[in-house]
């Protein structure tokens, strides 16, 4: 990772960082992402994740282009995707509202994807990603991006749900 002239965040096509865990903001690039992560933070006070009937759709309005809100499914074997925000819709250039990661071709990388969301379920913590970004036939945007991935939780414990911004780096 670099930053170029415009102060732009520059990551070669091919690369992807591992997903890590989020503690701080200053982990994060984006400042969209840095503020959900602060917004998630507030909502989840003394439990290990919030729920999500604890955010109410008037709070994200600020991030709800960039949001996906997923469904963990059969003991993480799977994820459905409930919410698709208008901005990764037109970006990934459909909407797979309702499908399962399985059923969606993630160019290849479905395994590594669902293994993101499996990370952030297990450990019940905040991950992040930056990578490459690509569209629903697997063509590189040659862009690359920056995701946050949050655990949601029913009971305060286990997570139910994960909800997921994204941002290009590259302004």
């Amino acid at each position: 990772m670099s930053l170029d002239q415009s102060n732009a965040v520059v990551l070669s096509p091919s690369t992807e960082t591992a997903c890590s865990r989020i503690t701080e903001t200053d982990q994060l690039v984006r400042p969209e992402l840095k503020t959900l992560f602060r917004f998630w933070q507030q909502k989840t006070g003394d439990r290990k994740a919030p729920a999500r009937t604890d955010f109410d759709v008037p709070e994200l309005l600020p991030w709800l282009p960039h949001l996906m809100l997923s469904d963990l499914l059969h003991d993480g074997t799977d994820v459905r995707f409930r919410v698709i925000g208008t901005w990764v819709v037109e970006h990934f250039g459909r909407d797979d509202s309702g499908k399962t990661a399985s059923e969606i071709n993630f160019a290849g990388r479905s395994r590594a994807i669902l293994n993101e969301y499996n990370v952030v379920a297990s450990e019940m913590a905040p991950h992040a990603v930056r990578g490459a970004f690509f569209n629903h036939n697997g063509k590189e945007d040659f862009r690359s991006a920056e995701r946050l991935i949050l655990p949601l939780s029913n009971d305060g414990e286990t997570c139910s749900k994960l909800l997921t911004g994204i941002y290009f780096l590259d302004i």
